[in-house]
């Protein structure tokens, strides 16, 4: 699961003219891997090892949170 913050994606040239040919062709399924590759997966990448489970207790037990009243 990614983190909701805010994320910067650099496009190189090659992706940027791929971009522009999508728009310009309205091409759907061109479009959807072009998110999934340039955007989505460099935004995974670029949190890779910062995603936090959201089971994830941040060390302490649920029964020590529990004993605190936390």
């Amino acid at each position: 699961m990614l983190e909701s913050r805010k994320t910067a994606v650099a496009l190189v040239e090659e992706e940027l003219v791929e971009l522009q040919r999508i728009i310009i062709d309205r091409d759907e399924k061109e479009a959807l891997k072009f998110l999934k590759r340039s955007v989505y997966d460099k935004v995974l990448r670029s949190q890779k090892g910062r995603l936090k489970s959201h089971l994830d207790t941040g060390g302490e037990s649920p029964v020590e949170r529990f004993k605190k009243g936390r």
